[in-house]
């Protein structure tokens, strides 16, 4: 069986000609890097015993030369990654955006925030110096090769060294892997929670919650702290050990050279050019422990984003189905929350005719929210289907869908932005549109009062604007550009008499025009515009047919109530 590749690293595989030239640029300033040594054996060699000027001329403007030459494919290969950044972000960055959102949509995860983070981590690692590392240690036996040319016990202490520093790092690795897995996890649930708090900022002020938030905050932090201060301490232990390897495999260098020297088994310029070399060998392994936290930061993001990603699949192209007249059937549909483990809706079935105008009602818990969110697509049935004249639901592409849906949330969320931006759902600006959603929402005079009547800014989530006005703008955005279904969950829990009289004219205006309509209220008084009522209890449908019917079941004294239709008053029922 063929491992699936994931998306992560098929974006990669699209960068590899990239980083297949900076390997070769790498290769080439590699080999540059042995320009310098020369030049000092050159020197010391040569130079110093012939006296002679116009040889270190020579050698000194063909060293410049060189050394500007590896400058310049510096310069190049960081280029080179700075572009291959750029087409990650043309590869992955919706792609992370749009799991990001399904995850939120469906609760997947603790935080699916967080993926926007992790994709910008492993972005800049790749795209960082820390991966030059991995570009010059294959070159590193290459000059511990020429450095046992030199002689077998300069080669000597260069690899054991070399060794010594890379246990260093193994060691690095394996003391500081956990902690700072552990405080990363902490970390990624400590920035949901603050973002929580933040969007809820007004309860914790109201009720005095801040500073037990403050305290629970504080509890978490001191924890991530702790963890990343014991990786730290470990990984500092590790720093000063190889610091002090490295000074020691300098002096043993210099010491072990000049022992040849004196016994006349190499000559001076070769004390200098090892002592060179063997800091070129252990450069890369000495930039991979200083960049070793950074690598690990951006293994964990990878993995998190690689687990994301699989678990919420690229959606696939759908065959583009006509525009629906509006027609619904719910099969019995099954529900249980995204996350939950028990159902809020149970085996729930009812037609409606294109253009007719449903009521629901019942009590709190009944689950009518439940039902709104899967009547839009936000939410799948665990089981059953629903229909738009007869196709389901979820064979439609979301954004096609949108195209004839209007949604209504009980919590009306607006967005940073104009009103006429809010109104059209950010999509292309057709004013006539606009208005004439607006007006069928009963809003239009309501917004030329405001100071820039349709250009107004209403600040992130319509702070700008009060509960009855957000409800009435968030009604003209359900109403835009005719949409063939609208539901609206509590359209009128934030509405004074007049919004409520205008609401009650655009249900009657969406009806004449063919619309089909779900309001679920608590408030009887929306019943009059509607056809058929739908009664919900503990999940499940009690009751559903015409108006007329269905409250006038209310108003007769029940005698006795029955598993199958239990004895609800009006006032449960609403």
């Amino acid at each position: 069986m063929i491992e699936k590749k994931s998306e992560v690293k098929a974006a990669l595989a699209t960068c590899r000609n990239a980083f297949f030239m900076t390997a070769a640029f790498s290769a080439f300033i590699n080999i540059l890097m042995l320009v310098s040594p020369l030049y000092m054996m050159q020197v010391y060699d040569r130079v110093l015993h012939s006296r002679s000027e116009a040889t270190l001329l020579m050698l000194t403007l063909i060293t410049v030369a060189l050394l500007g030459v590896m400058a310049a494919l510096e310069v190049v290969r960081s280029r080179i990654l700075v572009r291959v950044g750029g087409r990650m972000d043309q590869e992955l960055s919706e792609r992370v955006l749009s799991a990001q959102f399904q995850a939120s949509l469906h609760r997947i995860g603790s935080n699916p925030a967080q993926a926007s983070r992790d994709f910008d981590t492993v972005r800049q690692f790749l795209t960082g110096s820390g991966i030059f590392a991995f570009f010059d240690a294959p070159w590193t036996p290459l000059i511990l090769a020429i450095m046992f040319l030199f002689h077998p016990v300069l080669g000597t202490i260069a690899l054991v060294g070399g060794i010594a520093l890379f246990g260093l790092a193994l060691l690095n690795e394996a003391i500081t892997k956990k902690p700072l897995e552990e405080a990363n996890r902490n970390a990624v649930v400590a920035a949901g929670a603050i973002e929580s708090s933040m969007r809820n900022a007004e309860v914790l002020e109201a009720m005095g919650m801040f500073g037990n938030f403050r305290r629970r905050w504080a509890a978490r932090r001191e924890e991530i702290l702790r963890l990343q201060a014991v990786a730290s301490d470990r990984a500092g232990v590790i720093m000063g050990l190889t610091k002090y390897l490295r000074l020691l495999l300098q002096t043993a260098i210099l010491g072990g050279g000049a022992y040849l020297a004196i016994h006349e088994q190499i000559s001076a310029g070769l004390i200098i050019a090892g002592s060179i070399l063997m800091g070129r060998a252990l450069a890369p392994v000495e930039q991979a422990i200083g960049t070793w936290k950074q690598f690990v930061g951006a293994r964990i993001a990878y993995r998190r984003l690689n687990e994301l990603l699989s678990r919420v699949p690229k959606s696939m192209p759908r065959t583009e189905l006509p525009r629906p007249v509006g027609d619904l059937k719910v099969e019995t549909v099954v529900v249980v929350p995204p996350g939950g483990n028990a159902p809020t809706l149970s085996r729930v079935s009812f037609d409606l005719a294109a253009g007719e105008v449903l009521g629901v009602i019942g009590p709190s818990g009944a689950g009518k929210s439940t039902l709104a969110r899967l009547l839009v697509g936000a939410w799948r049935p665990y089981a059953g289907t629903v229909r738009i004249d007869g196709a389901d639901l979820h064979n439609w592409d979301p954004e096609r869908r949108g195209t004839f849906m209007g949604y209504l949330p009980q919590d009306v969320e607006l967005f940073d932005g104009s009103i006429s931006e809010n109104i059209s759902r950010f999509g292309e600006m057709d004013s006539e549109a606009i208005v004439t959603a607006a007006k069928r929402a009963g809003v239009h005079d309501m917004i030329l009062r405001l100071p820039q009547g349709y250009d107004t800014p209403i600040g992130t989530g319509g702070c700008a604007l009060s509960g009855g006005q957000r409800q009435r703008i968030g009604l003209a955005r359900a109403v835009y550009a005719n949409p063939a279904m609208v539901v609206l969950d509590e359209p009128n829990s934030n509405l004074d008499d007049e919004g409520e009289s205008a609401l009650v004219h655009a249900i009657s205006e969406l009806k004449r025009a063919g619309t089909t309509v779900i309001i679920i209220s608590h408030r009887p008084s929306i019943l009059s515009v509607t056809d058929q009522i739908l009664v919900l209890a503990d999940g499940g449908v009690r009751m559903f047919g015409n108006r007329a019917e269905v409250l006038s079941r209310f108003t007769r004294p029940v005698v006795a109530s029955t598993p199958a239709q239990p004895g609800l008053t009006a006032q449960q029922a609403s």
